[in-house]
């Protein structure tokens, strides 16, 4: 029963990464370099399910050589994420060399650790299923391979999955200093994939491990089994639809405003007080707020002062960047219509600026310290201010 689960997920994992492949190479207006590194991907997922499936679905009885083909092919996994990442995140297609040719150390060390066990014969690998008919020194030769590149694997694709998150998180920064509604081009969507995608693997190897030392946990494989499942769909559906992200100016431009922050400060802090005073006022005065596509170069084109300007005094003077600034003014007229209005909470959050409910619910916490609807609730509870207080 257990077998009929695991090739269960296993075959509607591997129709996902089929169909994602298929919209992948019919869509042609992605980017050459983006749609490659999401199709490598992809064939490393299918190559990982496949290998499993062979497993679990006993097709390895007819088929042995086909145990261990997956490994070497799946270690491509790691670095296409990471490059298609990349790819993602640049406005214009990067170069490939350089240290980017250490993808091939782990497909090159994967392929010497199995050639051991892909010298034994169909027969020696099928005496292996059963632990009345193994030769020890093969037994030892598949222990070997296993521990081997799951080893490799891990610390190969590890290092390529934080490096993918380092990344995610740069680029996170570099769109709160652009944009005050950040929806879809931070790719929040990709970090909590490979987050997933790094728990899924941790169990894995606790199932190798298990296996190594003959221990078996039907429950834990299920489990296993359709949680790489959700997190391949997931992966396969978002990488599909993930749309073109924003382009507004040059990847060395969003360098030096990310580093503003650590940089020396090139305005005099008059300067940026008086820049801080005149970046407050059109928001207020103008309601720029309210406009959902406010961006760091609407703003700079409105008050006639320099993205770079702006930047700086964020940083520097306000301490806070371009989405918290922004946002902390929304916050402010959410406070008001949720006091003084009928309009449900996601009637303010698009009333100040906001494109959705969750995004709207998040900011207002962090800059109030608590959500919209138990805002609302404590300042009626308090009723109306006193007037014979409020004169004295």
């Amino acid at each position: 029963m257990t077998d009929t689960f695991l090739t269960i997920a296993y075959a509607i994992a591997a129709g996902s990464i089929g169909f994602a492949l298929a919209m992948a190479l019919a869509n042609r207006g992605q980017r050459g370099d983006r749609s490659l590194y999401f199709c490598l991907a992809l064939i490393a997922l299918l190559a990982h399910v496949l290998g499993q499936l062979v497993i679990v679905s006993g097709a390895y009885r007819y088929a042995p050589h086909l145990v261990g083909a997956d490994l070497a092919v799946k270690m491509v996994l790691g670095p296409a994420v990471y490059f298609f990442a990349r790819a993602l995140m640049s406005t214009e297609k990067p170069r490939f060399g350089g240290l980017d040719w250490l993808v091939l150390l782990g497909p090159v060390l994967v392929l010497v650790a199995t050639l051991p066990f892909a010298s034994l014969s169909a027969e020696q690998k099928l005496a292996l299923a059963d632990p009345a008919t193994r030769n020890p020194d093969h037994f030892r030769i598949a222990l070997f391979t296993c521990t081997a590149t799951l080893v490799v694997f891990l610390t190969f694709t590890g290092a390529y999955l934080v490096a993918a998150l380092r990344l995610q998180a740069r680029h996170r920064r570099q769109m709160m200093e652009e944009y005050s509604n950040v929806e879809r081009k931070t790719l929040d969507w990709l970090r909590t994939v490979l987050l997933v995608f790094a728990g899924a693997w941790t169990f894995f190897a606790i199932k190798q491990v298990l296996w190594i030392t003959g221990t078996s946990l039907p429950a834990f494989n299920v489990v296993l089994a359709f949680t790489e499942t959700l997190a391949i769909a997931a992966f396969a559906y978002f990488g599909v639809h993930q749309p073109e992200l924003p382009s507004e100016r040059k990847t060395k431009d969003r360098a030096s405003t990310a580093d503003a922050s650590a940089r020396r400060p090139i305005l005099t802090e008059q300067r940026m007080s008086r820049t801080a005073a005149k970046l407050v006022g059109a928001l207020e005065a103008d309601r720029l707020y309210a406009d959902s596509e406010l961006s760091l170069r609407k703003l700079s084109d409105i008050t006639g002062v320099t993205k770079n300007h702006i930047s700086e005094t964020l940083s520097q003077h306000l301490g806070v960047n371009f989405f918290d600034f922004v946002n902390s003014h929304r916050a402010d007229e959410a406070k008001r219509l949720l006091s003084e209005t009928e309009l449900n909470t996601l009637e303010v959050a698009l009333e100040v600026g906001f494109n959705s409910r969750s995004t709207f619910n998040a900011a207002f916490k962090k800059h109030v310290g608590a959500p919209p609807s138990q805002y609302r609730a404590e300042v009626r509870s308090a009723g109306p201010p006193d007037m014979e207080n409020a004169l004295h």
